[in-house]
């Protein structure tokens, strides 16, 4: 599960790294996101699915690194927000939480054999974003 954090974090922080648009970046987070959940190792899909049987020591230390997967998203969000990319009245939290919900749940459903490509998936929920809660024509 450790791996797992790992994993997901140094993928969503490369994609963050390669692009200087703020825009562009969250659409590379998002399938960064998507890519190390489902192929990868099963690492990232244990931690989302399998923490809950860990004891209770264990459990808090993967909820601890959990959280601070989460508060990586949380600043790239509240810094698209201070930058007027995400309308002001967009609860960031709200959005953290759901966005990541909808990747996360991407796990239970997606078929590599599919008619959707994992790619698709992560830039039809970058649309959604887009059409949802991003300024069009703020420039960062």
């Amino acid at each position: 599960m450790r791996r797992g954090v790992d994993l997901v974090t140094a993928e969503v922080e490369s994609a963050y790294a390669s692009s200087d648009d703020p825009v562009e970046r969250l659409r590379l987070c998002i399938n960064a996101h998507l890519r190390a959940l489902l192929l990868g190792s099963d690492a990232v899909y244990v931690l989302l699915f399998e923490w809950r049987a860990l004891g209770p020591e264990a459990s808090k230390e993967i909820i601890e690194l959990r959280d601070q997967y989460e508060s990586l998203w949380a600043g790239i969000l509240e810094t698209m927000i201070a930058q007027g990319v995400v309308r002001q009245n967009v609860d960031g939290r709200l959005l953290r939480l759901i966005g990541l919900g909808a990747l996360n749940w991407v796990a239970t459903w997606f078929d590599r054999n599919g008619v959707h490509s994992l790619d698709a998936i992560g830039d039809f929920i970058w649309q959604i974003a887009m059409d949802g809660v991003i300024n069009k024509g703020v420039q960062a």
